[in-house]
């Protein structure tokens, strides 16, 4: 069984007749990159980025005589013409894929029963190929992780005591799901207020992986910093060429950060967590 969501993760009713079955989720292609040397045996093995990744849907659909069929038939494909659309599993509805169902598709009626056919769906999905979780950090440091629709098995978490909003110069946070999240790529806002002491600059750095934002001014209490993926602003105004240019990024697990250049500050961190 699954769900259906629009891009704005309205859930969509299935037509009166038709029932979700059951959905299928490939791994991921790994697409490798190498490099051919002459006069040297094999190749040079560069690593690897990731690929696509297939999804099917299977419905049933269940008329009441061969002319509703038709009319049952034509609800699905105008369903599933939407473009774009979130899926996920009825058994882990903290998930969330992004499909598109790009190729044909024709319902296979039953030999012995008209009324009767199932339809495969074949997707892929057009940016990154790994499921996110529909809630986000912030939707936890509000009210944990009790709420069924948004978090439960198979996500990684520890318990209800996370936290994504600190007060502190040194700090942990983690990253549940087992993809590492890069603000240009996936959903990653961290947001710097209430600074004490900055006179020259301010840095917060993820020791984890080594990766750094630098303000190189100082920042004012009043000011509160926004780093929402690729861009950077202060009280709404363009920032980015007053810091260092760099931007950071979250391993899967513990993050430990340190923050330098002011005494203390409220730092929110507010993002989604990936899964292979």
């Amino acid at each position: 069984m699954f769900l259906v969501y629009d891009k704005n993760m309205n859930l969509l009713t299935f037509p009166d007749g038709v029932k979700p079955l059951d959905i299928f989720i490939s791994s991921i292609q790994k697409e490798r990159v190498s490099e051919k040397v002459e006069g040297v045996h094999g190749s040079i093995n560069k690593g690897f980025t990731y690929g696509s990744r297939d999804v099917e849907l299977k419905l049933l659909l269940k008329a009441r005589d061969a002319k509703d069929y038709r009319l049952l038939r034509d609800e699905v494909f105008a369903m599933f013409r939407r473009g774009e659309l979130y899926i996920s599993e009825e058994y882990q509805k903290g998930k969330r894929y992004l499909i598109s169902p790009d190729e044909p598709f024709i319902p296979e009626r039953f030999d012995n029963n008209r009324r009767l056919a199932t339809a495969n769906i074949n997707c892929n999905m057009p940016s990154l190929p790994f499921a996110e979780s529909i809630g986000k950090t912030q939707d936890i440091q509000r009210a944990g992780i009790v709420n069924e629709e948004l978090w439960g098995h198979g996500m990684g978490l520890l318990d209800d005591s996370l936290v994504y909003t600190v007060t502190a110069t040194s700090f942990n946070i983690f990253n549940a799901g087992t993809e590492p999240i890069h603000p240009f790529q996936q959903d990653l806002k961290i947001t710097i207020s209430q600074v004490a002491g900055s006179t020259s600059f301010l840095q917060l750095k993820n020791n984890t992986n080594g990766t750094i934002f630098k303000a190189n001014k100082a920042v004012s209490n009043s000011e509160k910093l926004v780093i929402d993926g690729p861009r950077v602003t202060s009280n709404s105004l363009e920032y980015l060429r007053d810091t260092n240019k760099t931007f950071i990024q979250l391993d899967p697990g513990w993050n430990s950060f340190s923050l330098t250049g002011a005494t203390s500050a409220k730092i929110e961190f507010d993002f989604r967590f990936y899964y292979s």
